[in-house]
């Protein structure tokens, strides 16, 4: 499937975005967009692709699970400057790698989206880094089960690689978790911390960092998504996770509690809700990207 503009001096709707000038004085691109089918109806990656051809580059999607990969044959991936990736899959990791091997630009890299798919790996590697986040515990269920305290509770439970909520169960007591049915053989135990009903998302671009104010997704509350003024420690926080994980676009999800935020997840390109002209500065900075790559 393509997504085109003929004219590569369109001008991307006053957007104040990354390299909004260099993309008009540069060649267009042809940008492959590798996107699992579960988010072709999302606001993201099909908002970039849009942009992206409003400024006059090429656009290919890529289904990253239609098709035997061979290692050997590099066809779908020739011609690319770049490759915008959103999933998880199998399928998306080893293309990314093979695209990567081949020395095309990706955005996120294969490595930074492993690294945050795991999300034991992600509580782990956040603790070391010293970023704020609530007391976690990994294990078997059965030794989640016996062995963490009371006064733990309430807690949350995730799969290690599971994603948009899927398999998250909240228990109250230790005697909420006999009634619990867990078929993965490693869970993560994770303190419920207190909020109303809202998270703190943060969204970066690069360097660009926004806050916004979340429904919980496990609170069921239908409200729109508010944009927050940033402070600078909310600033840094997330360009240290992404600094962390080697993330380009990413969220941070958080819980604020007086004032300070503790860190529930990161996640790799995320819809970017509430970010004003997300499409448009998405697309000036991955153009940007490939434009420094290509005169490298």
């Amino acid at each position: 499937m393509f997504v085109s503009s003929k004219n590569p001096r369109t001008r991307l709707s006053g957007a104040e975005n990354y390299g909004a000038t260099q993309q008009q004085t540069d060649a267009p691109l042809h940008c492959g967009v590798l996107v699992e089918a579960r988010y072709m109806a999302h606001a993201q990656p099909r908002g970039v692709a849009r942009a992206l051809a409003k400024a006059g580059h090429r656009v290919t999607f890529l289904d990253p699970d239609g098709g035997l990969l061979d290692i050997a044959d590099s066809r779908w991936f020739a011609g690319l400057d770049l490759l915008i990736a959103r999933g998880r899959s199998a399928g998306l990791l080893a293309r990314l790698s093979a695209a990567e091997a081949a020395g095309i630009p990706t955005v996120n890299r294969r490595q930074a989206v492993a690294a945050v798919v795991d999300k034991a790996h992600m509580a782990t590697q956040l603790r070391a880094a010293g970023i704020a986040a609530p007391p976690t515990w990994i294990g078997g269920f059965e030794q989640v089960r016996r062995q963490i305290p009371r006064a733990a509770f309430p807690l949350i439970l995730k799969p290690v690689y599971g994603d948009n909520c899927r398999g998250i169960r909240i228990v109250d007591t230790p005697r909420a978790l006999d009634d619990v049915v867990w078929s993965e053989p490693c869970v993560i135990a994770q303190r419920l911390l207190p909020n109303d009903g809202f998270d703190v998302k943060l969204y970066a671009i690069g360097e660009r960092v926004w806050a916004i104010r979340k429904p919980s997704p496990l609170c069921g509350v239908a409200s729109a998504a508010i944009p927050l003024p940033l402070p600078a420690a909310w600033r840094n926080l997330a360009r240290h996770c992404g600094e962390l994980f080697g993330l380009q676009l990413f969220g941070v999800d958080c819980i604020e509690t007086d004032g300070n935020l503790q860190v529930i997840e990161v996640n790799d390109f995320p819809n970017y809700s509430g970010v004003l002209e997300a499409d448009f500065l998405l697309a000036g900075y991955v153009a940007q990207y490939a434009q420094a790559r290509r005169r490298a």
